[in-house]
């Protein structure tokens, strides 16, 4: 499976890019009253291994695909969260899900001849990029690495740029409030283990002038 952004063209085409390889798939539930929840359906499937502490291993056609799931509550006192990255967590996602667009996704089947298509709703950049902002604080070194070239890859797309900045610089003010604090501490204040982290993720080919750049253009689009 591979990660993709969508991104629209200045002539209002849409272009699905893959940026790196994924092992597994994240999925968002915000029916926190439903039963059974999202999370037992998934590990009451045929074959399912529960994983720990809200995932499933699930067995599909092609073979096992880990599901993480994360819980998100839209409510309308969100923004009285006092932590900024608790915060910004809950309305990040609840964001990228209010806004998720459909994707049809085709792949090569295992036969190697017949395709295989699936419709599924992905987040959009801006979104993407502000719940990618709050959850590198609680990753594991290595996955603060893809978190942080993820952003990087998408603000230096030359076509996922433009939306994703154009839906920061119009979302709510407080999740912009909380992005750029985010911001500020991953691309300014530790810039150089920023750098170390983006490189040993893959991104060899980005530079301190790069993370600037990204800076700037994250700071432009949250100020308010």
């Amino acid at each position: 499976m591979h990660r993709a952004y969508r991104a629209t063209s200045d002539l209002d085409t849409l272009s699905y890019r893959d940026h790196r390889s994924t092992g597994d798939l994240d999925t968002l539930d915000r029916s926190a009253a439903r039963t059974p929840s999202l999370l037992e359906l998934l590990r009451a499937s045929p074959g399912a291994e529960a994983v720990e502490p809200a995932a499933a291993n699930v067995i599909t056609p092609s073979g096992p695909v880990r599901v993480d799931v994360i819980d998100v509550i839209d409510a309308p006192d969100s923004p009285d969260i006092e932590d900024p990255t608790d915060r910004l967590y809950e309305m990040a996602h609840a964001w990228a899900f209010r806004t998720a667009t459909e994707l049809r996704i085709d792949v090569l089947g295992s036969d190697r001849q017949s395709t295989v298509s699936a419709v599924a709703r992905v987040a959009e950049p801006g979104p993407l990029v502000a719940m990618k902002l709050q959850a590198v604080l609680l990753r594991s070194t290595a996955k603060e690495g893809t978190d942080l070239l993820d952003i990087v890859t998408i603000l230096l797309d030359p076509v996922a740029r433009d939306v994703a900045l154009a839906q920061l610089a119009g979302c709510d003010p407080v999740i912009a409030a909380d992005a750029a604090l985010h911001a500020h501490r991953w691309f300014v204040e530790q810039v150089g283990r920023t750098l170390r982290l983006i490189r040993a993720a893959g991104g060899l080919e980005i530079g301190r002038d790069e993370i600037a750049l990204v800076a700037d253009l994250l700071e432009a689009a949250t100020r308010r």
